[in-house]
């Protein structure tokens, strides 16, 4: 059971949206679906921006990892996971971007190839 409940809180924490930012972007479900299906404009710059709140939340999600890993109790799990989610949040805002905008270029760069290309090269140069 201890396992399933890692598994679930890291996957919770992997998806890089917060439990708040869920509610807050369920609202607008109907219009980011239909995002979803269009080519998302990212400039060079939200771009940027992008890359340095994911290597912060990628920190972030990498030290709640291991005290998820460290802890058998599911309140502190949960704790973990919450004190996680607000850090990634405040992380993501630090480097100008809002949460929403974070998760919509997230979601482009799984399906957008030339996305993908100019953030790898962004991040080689």
């Amino acid at each position: 059971m201890r396992q399933f409940t890692l598994i679930a809180l890291v996957a919770a924490l992997g998806a890089g949206v917060t439990t708040s930012a869920m509610a807050d972007t369920q609202k607008n479900a109907q219009p980011q679906a239909q995002a979803q299906t269009q080519q998302v404009d990212v400039s060079d710059k939200q771009l940027s921006k992008f890359i340095e709140a994911q290597q912060s939340v990628n920190d972030i999600r990498q030290n709640a990892i291991a005290k998820l890993s460290k802890t058998e109790e599911k309140d502190a799990m949960q704790k973990i996971q919450q004190q996680a989610n607000q850090h990634m949040v405040e992380s993501v805002k630090e480097n100008g971007l809002s949460v929403q905008d974070y998760n919509t270029i997230a979601r482009a760069l799984q399906s957008d190839k030339s996305l993908r290309q100019r953030m790898m090269q962004m991040q080689q140069g």
